[in-house]
């Protein structure tokens, strides 16, 4: 896929992140395509999410390298949903009474309304590989998962890219 819904692009931007967004943030993003001052688009250029993304984490973490930048932003856009109720209680409860296992197996049933597709094995009670159709920006995609897996109640979780092959990221995620 080489666009990503404008929905998701305006959920995350102007219903997550929103709080973290400065003037000069929201500059950036306009002149890189995400223009957050008018209606998304039905959809946008898959660079235009890619930069929106890089741009976010450097300005957010600014002291750190890029890869740290962009794990802590996916752990940060988790915490954010989280924190400001874009995830309700009663979802969350219930998934965390699942657990990670559980809620990541049934996640698997609303993969085909994500503009990422991934698959999940389990490996082990508390091991997955995860594949994703996707080979940029693979340490957000890494904090994203991490902080899930935390959300969903897994104790020191731990998603690391193990290889990348035609266009695909294999990823190890554990947790105890």
């Amino acid at each position: 896929m080489t666009h990503i819904p404008g929905k998701l692009v305006e959920g995350v931007f102007k219903r997550v992140l929103v709080q973290d967004l400065t003037p000069e943030l929201i500059a950036q993003l306009a002149a890189v395509g995400v223009d957050l001052a008018v209606p998304a688009p039905p959809e946008y250029p898959r660079t235009a999410w890619y930069l929106a993304v890089e741009l976010t984490a450097k300005a957010l973490f600014p002291n750190e390298e890029l890869s740290v930048q962009l794990r802590k932003l996916g752990a940060h856009l988790i915490a954010s949903l989280q924190s400001r109720h874009v995830i309700k209680g009663p979802w969350l409860s219930m998934a965390r009474l699942m657990g990670p296992r559980r809620a990541l197996k049934q996640a698997m049933d609303f993969t085909d309304r994500s503009p990422v597709k991934l698959t999940i094995t389990e490996r082990a009670k508390n091991e997955f590989a995860i594949t994703v159709d996707d080979t940029e920006q693979a340490d957000f995609l890494a904090g994203l998962l991490e902080a899930a897996i935390a959300m969903l109640g897994g104790r020191d979780p731990s998603v690391s890219l193990e290889a990348t092959r035609e266009d695909v990221s294999h990823f190890l995620a554990t947790w105890r």
